[in-house]
Formats: C-alpha cells, structure tokens, sequence
C-alpha cells in the first residue's frame, strides 16, 4: 500500500514527531511525505525521517504541484495531518473524486484559551464537510473523538481513535536528582505553566528544598509572562529555565517529577515521553491524560488546588520508594497499551478497512 503524508511544516511538535517515529513502525506500507515547509533553519524533524521519500513546495505553485503528485502517483490513501493540510486536500478531492483521503485530528482546534475563535468558528464549518466527506478520520485521543461527534458534528462511523504510542527503550535506573521538579512544553498560556509556579510557591512555603526546572519553545513571547510569575512568586532560586531541548531525553535524565498541569491537550505526548524515560508523572485529571497516566498514588490531580498539588509533591519526595512505585506502575501500563508499534499497526488495519469500504 502506498500512502502520502502531508502536514503543513516539518516543525518539531507533537504530532510531526509521532509521524516521524510511525513511519519506522510500519511493516506493509509505502510511506512518501509531502510538506508545504521543511523548517530547515529550525528545529525539525528532516534528520529523523530517514529513506523517506519527501516532497515539498513552499511557493505559491505549491497546491498545484500537490495536486499534480497526487495524480501522477496514484497513492491508495492521502493521510493529511492538521488543519491547513486537511482543508488543502479536502478541497483538491472535490476535484479528484479518486482520492482516498485519511484525516489525523490531533487536537480540539478553537476551544483552548487564546486563540482565534473567530478564525476557527468559520473554518471549522468547511472542515465538518470535508471530514464527513473523507474515507475515514482517525482521532488521538478518546476526549477529541467525543469532541468531533458533539462539538463539530463528525459522523461517529467516520472515527476511529488511535493514542500516540511511544519507542520503550532499554534504560538504566534513574539516579536520584535531589528533588528536581520539571515541566517541558511549548510555552503557551493553556500548558499549565502558571499553575505549576504557584505550586513551587506552595511547595517552597512548606519548606520543601527543591528545584524547578523549566524547558520549552517560546513560540508566542509567552516567556516574559512566566519569568514575571517566578518573580512574583519569589522563587528566582529555585527555578533554572532552559532553552528548548532538541533532545527531550537529556531534559528526563535531569528530573524527579515531571509536573504538568495543562488545561487542555489534544494527547500530551512529552507525558508519554516522560513516563518511558522512568520519570514518575503528576498531571491534570483531564482527558486525554488520564487515558494513558496511571492515576498511582493520587497522581491525576485537579490543577486548580495548588495547595493540595505540593503537599503530594512534598509526601513523595520524602517518600522515595513510592515514588519509585508509581515510576514501576505508570512505565508498565504503557508497555501494555501505549507502544509505537502498537499505534502503527493500528493505522495500518485503519488503512485497510478504510480502502476496502
């Protein structure tokens, strides 16, 4: 089978790297990527795509050449990822009614605080027609399943949820950080980040000594605001910020907790990522993190009682053989039921019944 991945940018994020690590995974599949934007002076995923035959336009010809790729190639699906790929696809299928297009849906887009709601309340009509128009949507998460059946009116037989999986590799035993706290994400208001502020200060108040460290890309000058809070918080030493990691890893080997208390995710994988390099989790009790967290020891919390937050905190810190549980229960349950291989071979069978419809 034959199929075209097209996503907007070759940018390093959540779901270009799972694509990029799918890719690998696959066993009877023809993978060719087509990007409108390789990022090559950023951080991107170019150097992890291997043999992957790519193709890519970022000029004012590129829908043309697209279209012309299409045809030329006969691929069996047309897997489009994210929404300025999907609407591009969704429209040249109107004109090549012999495209099998697959939809990935990796987050809710227009419902997460601060962004474009008008943008999104037009666009997202035009994307209800095209996703009920596709062979098949595949969504990331159970939260953005119900999400595109209630919210955008997706009918339910299009959908098929498929998580993100994570590569488990073999690891040496975490050493001890002297009580390292991290968090890593983009820096955007939504990712939690001045919650998990708050709690350093109520953790620092009760008289924990620790660290917080603090790692992401600053995509929309949202670091001023989060150096303002660590200020305000008086808690300039006790955090160190990082410059984005390209390796992600390095950022783990540094950590005890990994804190992240986000108000809204289309999956989360760096909370994936995080449990596969043996970091104990404590994150929002929100969907999708508690489909794939492992709510040991209380560790899926409600982000908005800090308080209650550091206490755990404080309690596992002191408590090093708990905490080296719940690194134990939360890693085994993703070996179970969140491994990349597990994700493309779910995509492959998705494949298959979507051609044979």
């Amino acid at each position: 089978m034959k199929v075209l991945h097209v996503v907007p940018t070759l940018k390093k994020d959540g779901a270009e790297v799972q694509l990029s690590e799918i890719f690998k995974n696959f066993n009877n599949i023809e993978v060719e990527l087509f990007t409108f934007d390789k990022y090559e002076y950023g951080d991107s995923i170019l150097k992890n795509l291997g043999n992957i035959v790519l193709h890519h336009k970022s000029s004012i010809m590129s829908i043309i050449f697209l279209n012309k790729l299409i045809k030329d190639n006969k691929y069996n699906i047309v897997h489009s990822h994210l929404p300025k790929s999907d609407l591009i696809i969704g429209f040249l299928r109107f004109f090549n009614k012999n495209i099998n297009h697959v939809v990935s849906v990796h987050a809710q887009y227009g419902t997460r605080d601060k962004e474009n709601k008008f943008k999104y309340f037009f666009s997202n009509k035009i994307w209800k027609i095209l996703l009920n128009r596709s062979v098949g949507v595949i969504a990331i998460s159970k939260k953005i399943n119900s999400w595109l059946i209630d919210e955008i009116g997706i009918k339910p037989k299009k959908i098929t949820t498929i998580h993100y999986g994570t590569e488990i590799k073999k690891r040496n035993t975490k050493n001890n950080n002297n009580n390292s706290i991290g968090m890593a994400a983009r820096m955007l208001p939504w990712k939690g980040w001045d919650k998990v502020i708050e709690t350093s200060f109520y953790l620092k108040e009760i008289g924990v000594d620790f660290t917080l460290k603090l790692a992401g890309s600053d995509d929309e000058d949202y670091l001023k605001t989060i150096k303002k809070l660590i200020s305000d918080f008086d808690l300039e030493d006790n955090v160190k910020i990082y410059d984005h990691f390209t390796n992600i890893e390095e950022f783990f080997e540094e950590i005890d907790i990994f804190l992240f208390l986000s108000s809204s995710e289309g999956f989360g994988l760096v909370v994936l990522e995080a449990i596969e390099n043996n970091v104990a989790v404590i994150c929002s009790d929100i969907s999708p993190l508690n489909e794939f967290v492992l709510n040991a020891s209380g560790v899926l919390v409600d982000r908005e009682k800090t308080k209650d937050i550091a206490q755990l905190i404080a309690k596992l810190l002191a408590n090093e053989s708990e905490l080296e549980e719940i690194k134990t229960r939360q890693k085994q349950y993703i070996i179970e039921n969140f491994t990349i291989k597990h994700s493309a071979e779910n995509i492959e069978k998705f494949y298959i019944n979507a051609i044979n419809v």
